[in-house]
């Protein structure tokens, strides 16, 4: 009896500790310490002429455009992700636009998304604009400003992207499409900045601008980034109705704004914002980032990759753009040896040209970047606003 006692008396000892133990309130997991960054690189438009074309060709509707984009692959595919305008539509063969293979090879110089929200989003209807965002998906990359279907627009209008424990929502707009109007019943298709688009772009369509950034903002991201394709070709200068986007953008929520269509480089700039929530944050707007491969035969073209850092204290949730920095880029017809398109890191070409590298650009070109390097100095960072007569075209 006394060892079945004791028996007993263990096996109660043993049943409240496990009572006990269960009943103890399980710690909460220690939040991840340190910064978190993911870097972001934009390109404007990527555009090809009928030359460069020409110069890919390599046999019956065979194209190679890895000689364009070999030399800038390293600058593109450094960052975590990687966009740009497309300007353009993938072709099936019968329509105009770009053959398969050019999307092929922007991925493989590191593009993550191709902007299709601009003017050539339905040139080819919308079955173009079907193609060329499937083309773009079967080869990794992300389409982002245009949809399929009112029910694909529905269920996913905000492109996200997360790296590193850093969410970034990607949205996009269009001014319009070189003044021809949508197909009919295909509102859906793309997200418009004016009213009146296929006109005078007078009237900011703001409904459409902020009923886009409530759906970002429906997504709880840490950053919102907006392209724009906007402005007008071959002209510098910021219009009263982008002064009006872009107050509107940035302080309902937008953090970045990536211009382009104006065909120039315009300049790059920081602002500190007060949001509906009454916090303050620092935003970046470029307005155009300028033509990132195109150029005329035995000219120079000279652009800029924008570069930027995101950081998030993965303790306190605290976000902030923390880092802001630009690389010139330049497309030339030919090098020593080398007689195709390139583009080619702008301050390393002239590096190379300077100390005489056997593949070197040509002295026409050299000459030009040197020039373009000037312009683009004292257009992206301004010191002074320019004035009217002022040519800020860092190609010209």
């Amino acid at each position: 009896m006394k060892i079945k006692s004791r028996t007993g008396a263990v096996l109660l000892l043993l049943l409240l500790s496990v009572l006990l133990c269960s009943c103890k309130k399980k710690e909460p997991e220690p939040l991840p310490q340190g910064i978190a960054t993911a870097s972001l690189c934009a390109v404007g438009d990527i555009y090809l002429s009928e030359n460069m074309m020409v110069d890919a060709l390599t046999g019956h509707e065979s194209y190679d455009f890895r000689p364009l984009f070999s030399q800038i692959t390293p600058t593109i595919s450094a960052a975590d992700l990687a966009i740009g305008n497309f300007e353009g539509l993938f072709s099936s063969g019968t329509e105009a636009g770009y053959p398969d293979s050019l999307a092929q090879v922007l991925a493989q110089t590191g593009f993550d998304i191709l902007q299709t929200a601009n003017s050539y989003s339905v040139h080819n209807g919308i079955s173009g604009l079907v193609r060329t965002k499937t083309v773009i998906e079967d080869n990794g990359m992300s389409p982002l400003g245009t949809y399929r279907s009112q029910e694909e627009r529905k269920k996913a209008p905000v492109l996200i992207r997360e790296v590193n424990g850093i969410r970034l929502a990607f949205i996009a707009f269009t001014k319009g499409f070189n003044g021809f109007g949508l197909p009919a019943d295909s509102e859906y298709c793309t997200s418009l900045l004016y009213k009146d688009y296929d006109t005078h772009y007078e009237k900011v369509d703001q409904n459409s601008i902020l009923s886009l950034v409530q759906a970002a903002k429906d997504t709880q991201p840490d950053f919102i980034i907006a392209a724009l394709h906007w402005g007008s070709e071959n002209i510098s200068g910021i219009s009263s109705t982008q002064e009006t986007i872009t107050d509107l953008l940035l302080e309902n929520g937008v953090d970045v704004i990536l211009g382009a269509h104006s065909h120039r480089v315009e300049k790059v700039e920081r602002r500190t914002v007060l949001t509906p929530e009454g916090l303050e944050k620092e935003c970046v707007i470029a307005y155009s980032l300028g033509d990132f491969c195109i150029t005329d035969p035995q000219k120079t073209a000279t652009s800029i990759v924008l570069n930027l850092e995101f950081s998030k204290d993965r303790a306190t949730g605290i976000c902030a753009i923390s880092d802001l920095s630009y690389t010139p880029v330049s497309t030339v017809h030919a090098t020593h040896n080398l007689d195709h398109y390139a583009i080619v890191p702008t301050r390393e070409a002239v590096s190379l040209y300077e100390n005489n590298y056997y593949l070197r650009v040509e002295e026409d070109d050299y000459t030009a970047m040197v020039s373009h390097l000037e312009k683009i100095e004292d257009t992206v960072f301004p010191t002074e606003p320019p004035t009217e007569s002022e040519s800020t075209d860092p190609a010209s």
